[in-house]
């Protein structure tokens, strides 16, 4: 009998400054369940190109949308580490994501291309988790609000 992992991992690589890492756990046994959520809950909504500006009434909308969405846990880290080049960055990041969440396993590239709703709903978090930290939501524009987990963080200057 082989162990199954109890989650499936999507990653999300931002290549812009400051790179982030940002995986979404679903749980393994319910994979079909949250991509069908995730699609039904983005599809025909519009995505802001930035959750801090986007308007308030649409986050509303989308973080209703999306709570049915089974998740297990959100992690995200950013590294604006102004010396750190995007290869660095990755490097630092996945080796972060492999010590704090060591269950952490990627699900494959052709498995990930077949789950646009949840690629969507990371993204659209991915987004969320940029925002600065001393801005408040109200927990029904807090995208982070819907997920069970999450940690949000950043790469100290001083990482090896």
């Amino acid at each position: 009998m082989t162990d199954r992992p109890r989650a499936a991992w999507l990653l999300d690589w931002h290549t812009d400054t400051p790179y982030g890492l940002t995986a979404l756990g679903v749980p393994a046994d319910r994979l079909s369940e949250a991509e069908e959520k995730a699609a039904s809950a983005l599809a025909g909504q519009p995505l802001p190109a930035s959750w801090q500006g986007a308007d308030p009434a649409l986050r509303r909308r989308l973080v209703a949308a999306c709570r049915p969405v089974p998740t297990t846990r959100l992690w995200h880290v950013s590294d604006d580490r102004p010396v750190t080049d995007e290869a660095r960055a990755r490097q630092d990041c996945l080796r972060i994501l492999a010590t704090e969440q060591p269950e952490a396993v990627p699900l494959p590239t052709d498995q990930v291309n077949r789950l646009p709703g949840l690629t969507a709903l990371l993204r659209l978090t991915a987004l969320a988790c940029r925002m600065p930290p001393e801005v408040w939501l109200g927990a029904d524009e807090d995208l982070l609000d819907v997920f069970d987990s999450y940690t949000v963080g950043g790469i100290p200057d001083d990482f090896l």
